[in-house]
């Protein structure tokens, strides 16, 4: 799946052209430049618009500066995946994801006062066939049942995108949502392989008046230091062929 590829390629030729003496000044132009940017969400602009275009692998447009931690703390490394490892901002806590029984590894980030979430899971494997349909609802189910929330969301938009790659079916499946004064943004990637369903998990939410500051300064710069490697690329950790975001098992070259 081409999700995210060109975006950062078209992020990085961006960055060619800026002047690093003058940061500050960066910064503050691409604030502005970005506040009132539209985005494929036509019920969300800025920050939030953006963040939900770089989920749809669209161009992310005024994003002059590679996003990075403006204040780092702890450096997080998965105990069974070495690979798996960022450093969080301060005030926050990252909470390790293993599960035998699904195979699932991935991270839980959350500030300290659980008003911030990062979720993310590389891959888990199901011993069927399951709809995107349905693990994004449980995804999103427990993200309400986390934060005490029995209401109806308002749903900003939604994706689904179906692609077969090197004979392999894929899905996307996307949801922006305001829920309780918050915005979450979820999306999963199914990849149906023999035996089962490998999935691919990213949960981001945050207060409605602070979701644009947390995607600039800790949704955005989480997903750059997991996905790109220092050429620009996206991570192709067994050098299969098959990057971070396509491959079933990015860690054993035989899979897919």
């Amino acid at each position: 799946m081409k999700l995210l590829k060109y975006v950062f390629v078209f992020l990085l030729i961006t960055l060619l052209s800026c002047s690093s003496d003058d940061d500050n000044n960066v910064e503050e132009q691409q604030a502005d430049a970005i506040a009132n940017r539209e985005s494929s969400c036509e019920n969300v602009i800025g920050y939030t618009g953006l963040y939900w275009d770089f989920a749809n692998a669209l161009p992310i447009t005024g994003l002059t500066q590679v996003p990075v931690i403006q204040n780092p703390g702890d450096q997080f490394i998965h105990s069974q995946l070495p690979l798996l490892g960022f450093t969080i901002p301060q005030g926050f806590t990252a909470f390790e994801i293993t599960d035998p029984q699904t195979q699932a590894i991935g991270v839980n980030v959350f500030r300290d006062d659980d008003q911030v979430l990062f979720r993310w899971i590389p891959n888990s494997f199901i011993l069927q066939n399951i709809p995107s349909q349905d693990i994004i609802a449980g995804e999103i189910n427990a993200m309400f049942s986390f934060y005490g929330f029995e209401g109806t969301p308002d749903v900003l938009c939604t994706e689904f995108k179906e692609q077969v790659f090197a004979g392999i079916p894929m899905e996307f499946n996307a949801r922006l949502l305001r829920f309780d004064g918050r915005i979450a943004q979820v999306w999963v990637i199914t990849t149906y392989v023999a035996g089962g369903t490998s999935v691919t998990v990213s949960v981001t939410t945050a207060s409605e008046n602070e979701y644009n500051a947390q995607v600039i300064n800790t949704f955005l710069p989480l997903n750059y230091q997991l996905y790109v490697n220092p050429d620009g690329g996206i991570i192709d950790n067994d050098m299969d062929g098959f990057d971070i975001l396509r491959d079933p098992d990015d860690n054993d070259p035989s899979v897919p």
